[in-house]
């Protein structure tokens, strides 16, 4: 191919212009410019992770390539987490792998997932870095409406009902970007008679599954009937723990899809950032994290974990 020639797996992924907008606020210095071009925030993660996390600077077993899955009590700490607002065990040692980041996790799962062609079911709209992820792998984007009304936005059953084919995976985000969509229980419904209607993968990006106001309850996909060994969770530090820069994420999904996205995690990032690890392992055992947690209970009496946004 001549040195002029764009690669074509490049050719429908035109990047997602927050760092051309980041560029442009910095250079006009202006402190009075209302920022909305990324998620960084100044709340600061929880202080016992940042002190973790200084303390771990020099410790030899922090500057290694070695575990290349992620440190143990990591794995054990996500694995966990996962537990605790889905009420579906997994087994860390097989069932959970650290990545670089979450948007990481979910290009390594597309990768150990996706023939040429296959197609993946996101919401319309849905965060650009997730589109362009599913090309890079050599997918097909296939978008199911999200309908806007005064209660919010809804996702459209009726054409998620027709989206789906042999080829279908399904990738969705609850609270989704950039709408902060949130998927209800006959939402969910739904896309759990899809994924087993055509056997597909559904891959849930948790990133902000906690971060929710209004007392409404988080509900993960893997609790449904039969969804457990069809949902891959990808979750991260960086939105509800605040830890943007440490880089740390996680994949937790069935035994027999796992070896497959630790093969592509570490052909791909070989590792994490050892120096991360154990302070977000402190995060995700830290009760005060900076979401307040109580119990409730829905309608059909089912006990459900409650997050309350206190930031």
């Amino acid at each position: 191919m001549p040195r002029d020639m764009r690669v074509s797996r490049l050719a429908a992924v035109p990047g997602i212009g927050v760092d051309r907008m980041g560029n442009a606020a910095d250079a006009a210095n202006d402190p009075e410019i209302l920022r909305l071009e990324n998620l960084d925030t100044d709340l600061p993660p929880p202080e016992v992770a940042l002190e973790v996390t200084r303390k771990g600077i020099g410790l030899d077993k922090n500057n290694s390539y070695l575990p290349f899955l992620g440190q143990d009590e990591l794995r054990q700490a996500a694995t966990k987490r996962v537990f605790r607002v889905s009420d579906t065990d997994y087994e860390w040692q097989s069932e959970c792998i650290i990545t670089a980041g979450g948007m990481s996790g979910i290009l390594n799962c597309l990768l150990a997932l996706l023939e040429p062609g296959d197609e993946v079911i996101v919401t319309d709209p849905t965060y650009a870095g997730i589109i362009n992820r599913i090309r890079l792998a050599s997918g097909v984007p296939v978008f199911v409406p999200l309908i806007p009304s005064s209660g919010g936005w809804s996702l459209d059953i009726s054409a998620l009902e027709k989206a789906v084919s042999p080829r279908t995976r399904i990738l969705l985000m609850s609270p989704g970007m950039p709408t902060g969509h949130i998927l209800t229980q006959e939402e969910w419904d739904a896309v759990r008679r899809v994924t087993i209607k055509v056997d597909a993968w559904l891959l849930y990006d948790a990133a902000m599954e906690r971060i929710l106001y209004d007392g409404r309850s988080v509900f993960h996909p893997a609790s449904l009937p039969q969804m457990r060994e069809r949902t891959i969770t990808i979750g991260a530090a960086s939105k509800e723990l605040r830890m943007i820069g440490w880089r740390i994420g996680w994949v937790v999904g069935p035994k027999t899809i796992m070896n497959d996205i630790g093969l592509v995690s570490i052909s791909n990032v070989v590792c994490q950032a050892g120096i991360s690890m154990a302070g977000v392992t402190t995060a995700l055992n830290t009760p005060d994290d900076g979401l307040q947690t109580d119990v409730g209970i829905c309608k059909k009496g089912t006990r459900h974990r409650r997050f309350c946004c206190t930031l």
